[in-house]
């Protein structure tokens, strides 16, 4: 048998370009905005799932308002750990952002508890009475259903990007979010996760 242990790339950078390549010549058969495709090709590249491309959608010139939403520093909300540990601290500190997660605060669990809601729910509450604009959701439905109620009654939200997995409640809420007045960036279905969340947040820190 041929050793092959010593024939495959091993230049990081050179991974990440060929791989690039080959994600955006897959995907040249796809009516895909040029402004979306860093985007898009990240995900599909955090996937390795080709199909994903034509799940990924934006309302409200979400591609138009991603330097104004993120250049002016703040807290981007994640909903889980995983997500916040996802995304590139470097851009952060560059523009001024802090990746921010309450589901473990104490205080979340006490008002999670008292309400009876999920600890993604109250976590939204919390984000959101801090002044919060940017939210990130990769895991809990319930979560991105909470921004849009509050969104309804009057809450500030600049830019929200549309990921939570599972088979219940996942699809519905970013329809929703693609229904409302939130700009936005979404991943169509049951499918997402906090690795393709972080993935289109760390694309869209690198546009601005």
């Amino acid at each position: 048998m041929r050793d092959t242990t010593r024939n495959y790339k091993k230049d990081p950078t050179e991974i990440e370009r060929r791989s690039f390549e080959i994600i955006r010549e897959a995907l040249s058969c796809y009516a895909i905005d040029e402004r979306l495709m860093d985007v898009v090709v990240r995900i599909v590249h955090a996937a390795g799932d080709f199909s994903l491309g034509n799940l990924i959608e934006t309302r409200n010139g979400a591609l138009g308002l991603v330097r104004e939403a993120f250049s002016s520093g703040g807290q981007i909300f994640c909903d889980v750990e995983m997500l916040k540990s996802g995304i590139s601290r470097s851009e952060c500190a560059r523009l001024g952002l802090e990746p921010v997660c309450f589901i473990h605060d104490e205080k979340t669990a006490e008002r999670a508890q008292r309400n009876g809601v999920t600890r993604a729910m109250a976590s939204v509450d919390i984000a959101v009475e801090r002044g919060t604009r940017l939210f990130a959701f990769g895991n809990a439905p319930t979560a991105l259903f909470r921004l849009l109620e509050l969104r309804e009654i009057g809450a500030d939200v600049d830019f929200a990007v549309g990921m939570p997995v599972g088979f219940v409640g996942a699809a519905d809420s970013k329809e929703l979010l693609g229904a409302s007045d939130i700009p936005s960036i979404f991943l169509r279905g049951p499918r997402g996760g906090s690795g393709l969340c972080a993935a289109c947040i760390n694309a869209l820190l690198r546009m601005v």
